[in-house]
């Protein structure tokens, strides 16, 4: 209890606590989803990718005709890294993207995160048509779990 001597104890506003006059904070705008879902491929496909190296690492390649086998094993490994990696950035789009952002913006999201694995190729290895693979997977893959985001959001609002 305070003495009435004391003065009474003052209080800190809450950052996130609504203003007094009622204006809500805007939503982000579509492109910006499409930064976030991009960033969020690469956040997942990273550690996904060392993991399929680390597997592709361990195939055997003791015999010349099984060479081409453990090629397009580790090949497959890395395909799938990509590919979760870029569901998982189309889902976090579609499940937590403002009001009309969807399949699209993941989607685009994809084909960034393409657009930027392959400009980092290029710059490091030269032009190389591995980097159309990566679009030809991440793409559709984003698009899929901007798609499965979607329904998420809608059953759980």
């Amino acid at each position: 209890m305070a003495s009435p001597k004391e003065p009474p104890k003052r209080r800190l506003p809450v950052l996130n606590s609504p203003s007094a006059g009622g204006d809500e904070a805007q939503p982000r705008q579509p492109w910006q989803w499409v930064g976030f879902g991009a960033l969020a491929i690469f956040t997942a496909w990273i550690p996904l990718a060392a993991l399929a190296g680390a597997a592709a690492g361990r195939l055997p390649s003791d015999e010349a005709h099984a060479r081409m086998g453990v090629a397009l094993l580790a090949l497959a490994l890395y395909g799938a890294a990509l590919a979760l990696g870029a569901a998982l950035g189309g889902f976090l789009v579609g499940r937590w993207g403002s009001a009309g952002v969807g399949v699209r913006e993941a989607a685009l999201a994809g084909l960034g995160a393409a657009v930027v694995a392959g400009a980092v190729t290029w710059v490091s290895f030269g032009p190389s048509a591995g980097a159309l693979l990566v679009a030809a997977v991440a793409l559709p893959m984003a698009a899929l779990g901007g798609r499965v985001g979607l329904r998420a959001r809608a059953r759980h609002p």
